[in-house]
């Protein structure tokens, strides 16, 4: 299959082509070639061979942007570096949903010539020989040492990790001779050498203390993961549901501990010590907020319990420990019971396995016994009374709750839970709601004479192993690496009929801390695809009756299996922030009949509007006051505000405002999407102008409140500046939109648009503006506020180009999403639909 060239970007120069290549000379600073048609290439094996030459020392790598669906974007990026003779040779396999390929021959200024190009599909028997070949003819001495490591590897991954790891070795070779021409880092004839021997090891090394190092170094910024504290909160006893995050009480040293594994041990003495075992692990989880604590210490249950009532968490359902009348951590769940004034509500999990060594609860090497028997299930049920009788404890048609971690351990599980109902009735409770955990095979209660079941993910569902095809830096690593995002969806999907079962969502998932070198690993754990899994759960949990509507988090501080919504030093609150705004939209219903009632009020009174995007509440008061107050006979007011806005805000905002039209949007899209649906309002009622602004923080910048003030200043000081902005639409009627004084930003500097390429090449090839694609050479109003004309943006309103169910849930991305990406094409919108951008 040859390749089949469609399109040329202009200032690429094609001298001579034929079957088997072409001479192409360039010197742009950022030469492109797009090949439109690839989609017989789509998930098959694609080798790639060329001769490039640059005049001069230009070390500069051949770059490959795939656009697998989503545009071309760094996510996707190849890049090549050629050998001593100029010469490049890749194999690589494309994505099934490969559409296009864009080439940069050269990453920066310079003359360069490219000789020979070709790319071809090949089968994986040819793949597999040719590439095996090739490596060892590059490593002739190594026969042995390459034999014992692919032995080694088919162990623990088997042949399809060999055959990968072949075809990576074979890519590396070209990266090899690069490198011993002096190119990129500084090098030592000792460094060389290694490169020549083991290049694909020491080239992980390289990129596992990189990585390593930018973690430790990361800041706050626009392209950081790491998501701050937020100044609102989600009341959790407003919401149709209870979300219950499951609670482990070993962040405190005991006698027993200190006996099996040392003295002062902790669940931290595992979570400290974790290390990555492969590129991209994330390990070790660090606590953030509330760092290392200690649950002797009465008032950090009182910070953790503040912290999970600000994002909506209702309770906690703390593990508990009992071994035949023996208990076990009790301290945290004592303290808890004997201070009323801790605000939460809760309920248990017996944790009934066996203690043992290796975490597992099997009978090898056990530590501490269970001693099941009719006497026992008396003296537990007895011992829990206490704790039921508590008015925060969790109950079900007035029946306290009791989760049953492994009940199929139980000798007879029905026996057990009628001796149970039994003596809680004789203790004064009206029964029991008693649940069994999805572990194991566990499915359905009713065998076990129980009410209900819980989910315990990730147990019951499988997900795809990809260890083969992940880049393992242990050499002696056994453990298994998952998809997160699959397992997901799996659980997202299920729903049960015959009983009642309660969803469970985990945040992420990696147990490398108490299985070092043999722990199980879900990658892709990201935020934003947790919280679509939470909100999958929602959906379920809502078809509930009202009181059989709970929903768990496995776990709130499960620091040792990757399992937590509390903060750490990666991703701050961004599970925390994720799951309120999840919780958030369940409101919606408790506003909507009051603000139906305020917009019956409004009129159309003049041709300009504000938009105001009002997600903080506490900004009511100085945005009102300062700005849009004064406005009242200058302007008509649009407010988006969030599900759970109360009526008494709504009141508020009617009294600083009386011609205010409200809408309610689900908390998504930022400040865009919002915005979207008002402009589209706006456009049905026949204004012409618009002022765009929002409540807006950036609380990962530390000069936030102050860039706010100095927007909403330049944009809505005062009636006059309102009036002098109408004059100069009206008086130039190619100017499309006025951004405050110095807020425009040129996109094409690398820093600005680096995080949201997969975004933006997918709409400027819906905008029909793909010569744009990788230069991005316009600006766009920093800071999202701005005047603008109305019929200048309505590209934007256009369902080929946004659709309104793309944009990400709200997980706290300070960068990359779809939103993001709509704010930086504001002005080539406008510029495409023939009008000007100017400051103000």
């Amino acid at each position: 299959m040859r390749l089949n060239i469609s399109a040329l970007v202009p200032h690429a120069n094609i001298e001579d082509a034929n079957l088997n290549g072409f001479r192409w000379l360039g010197t742009n600073s950022a030469p492109q070639f797009l090949i439109e048609n690839m989609a017989d290439f789509a998930g098959l094996w694609v080798m790639l061979k060329a001769e490039i030459s640059f005049d001069g020392e230009i070390a500069s790598p051949f770059c490959i942007y795939c656009d697998n669906g989503s545009g071309c974007s760094e996510d996707a990026a190849i890049k090549l570096y050629p050998d001593a003779d100029g010469f490049i040779r890749f194999v690589w396999k494309a994505a099934p949903t490969l559409r296009a390929m864009r080439i940069n021959p050269i990453a920066q200024a310079g003359h360069f010539t490219i000789r020979a190009f070709s790319m071809k599909t090949v089968s994986t028997p040819e793949l597999f020989l040719s590439s095996a070949l090739r490596v060892l003819r590059a490593y002739p001495g190594g026969i042995k040492h390459k034999l014992a490591a692919a032995r080694r590897l088919w162990r623990t991954g088997g042949w399809r990790a060999v055959a990968r790891r072949i075809v990576y070795a074979h890519n590396q070779i070209s990266h090899t001779a690069y490198a011993e021409r002096g190119y990129g880092s500084k090098t030592t004839t000792q460094l060389a050498r290694q490169r020549q021997e083991h290049p694909e090891r020491l080239q992980l090394l390289e990129r596992y203390v990189a990585d390593g190092f930018q973690r430790s170094n990361s800041k706050v910024t626009w392209s950081s993961r790491y998501v701050p504290k937020v100044s609102d909160s989600l009341d959790p006893d407003q919401l149709p549901i209870k979300v219950i995050a499951f609670y482990l009480p070993q962040f405190h040293p005991i006698p027993e501990n200190d006996a099996w594994w040392g003295k002062g041990f902790t669940e931290w003495t595992n979570v400290s010590k974790a290390q990555p075992q492969f590129l991209g692990h994330y390990q070790p989880h660090l606590p953030g907020e509330l760092g290392f604590y200690d649950l002797r210490l009465p008032e950090i249950m009182r910070q953790q319990i503040e912290l999970a009532r600000k994002y909506g968490i209702s309770g906690f359902c703390f593990h508990h420990y009992w071994f035949g009348g023996k208990r076990l951590l009790e301290l945290p769940l004592n303290n808890f019971l004997a201070d009323p004034s801790l605000n939460i509500n809760f309920c248990l999990c017996w944790a009934n396995e066996n203690w043992s060594r290796r975490w597992d609860g099997l009978d090898s090497d056990i530590l501490m016994a269970q001693n099941h028997s009719p006497e026992d299930d008396i003296a537990f049920i007895e011992s829990l009374a206490p704790a039921f009788a508590d008015p925060r404890y969790i109950r079900i048609d007035d029946k306290p709750l009791l989760i049953v971690y492994h009940a199929k351990l139980l000798p007879d599980a029905a026996a057990t839970a009628s001796r149970w109902r039994k003596r809680a009735q004789e203790m004064g409770f009206k029964d029991l709601y008693l649940v069994v955990a999805h572990t194991f095979d566990i499915i359905n209660p009713r065998p076990f004479g129980f009410d209900a079941a819980v989910e315990f993910p990730p147990l019951q569902v499988n997900a795809s192993e990809i260890s083969a095809w992940s880049e393992i830096i242990n050499p002696n690593y056994c453990g298994k690496i998952y998809d997160y995002a699959e397992l997901a969806g799996r659980y997202g999907e299920l729903t049960e009929t015959e009983f009642v079962n309660f969803k469970t969502v985990m945040p992420s998932w990696d147990n490398e801390a108490r299985k070092p070198g043999a722990g199980h690993s879900f990658v892709g754990a990201l935020p934003e695809v947790y919280a679509r899994w939470l909100s999958a759960a929602v959906r379920t949990t809502l078809r509930h009756r009202t009181e059989e509507r709970l929903l768990f988090i496995n776990a709130w501080n499960e620091w040792a299996e990757g399992a937590h919504l509390e903060p750490d030093r990666h991703y701050g609150y961004a599970y925390l922030h994720a799951t309120a705004n999840v919780l958030r939209n369940l409101t919606r219903n408790k506003v909507t009949q009051r603000i139906s009632e305020l917009n019956e009020g409004f009129t159309k009174r003049f041709d300009v509007a504000v938009i105001l995007h009002l997600y903080y509440e506490d900004l009511i008061d100085p945005i009102f006051s300062s700005y849009l107050s004064p406005l009242r006979e200058t302007v008509d007011l649009f407010v988006t505000v969030k599900p759970d806005i109360s009526v008494m805000v709504l009141e508020k905002i009617k009294q600083c405002f009386p011609n205010c039209y409200f809408i309610v949007v689900e908390n998504r899209g930022r400040d865009i999407r919002p915005f979207l649906c008002a402009y589209r309002q706006a456009h049905k009622m026949g204004y012409t102008y618009a002022c765009k602004v929002h409540s807006k923080k950036s609380p990962h910048r530390s000069d936030g409140e102050a860039w706010r003030e100095n927007l909403m200043v330049a944009l809505l000081r005062s009636p006059e500046t309102v009036e002098s902005v109408v004059r100069k639409f009206a008086s130039n009627e190619a100017l499309s939109l006025l951004a405050p004084h110095h807020a425009l930003c040129d996109l094409s500097e690398a820093d600005v648009h680096m995080g949201n390429m997969k975004w933006l090449d997918l709409l400027l090839a819906r905008l029909d503006a793909r010569n744009q694609i990788g230069k991005y050479k316009f600006d766009f109003p920093a800071g999202s506020m701005y005047w603008f004309r109305i019929s200048a943006l309505l590209p934007l309103l256009d369902e080929s180009v946004i659709s309104m169910d793309e944009f990400e849930l709200e997980a706290g991305q300070l960068d990359g999403t779809l939103a993001h990406a709509i704010e930086r094409i504001v002005g080539l919108v406008a510029a495409r639909s023939g009008y000007k951008m100017h400051e103000l």
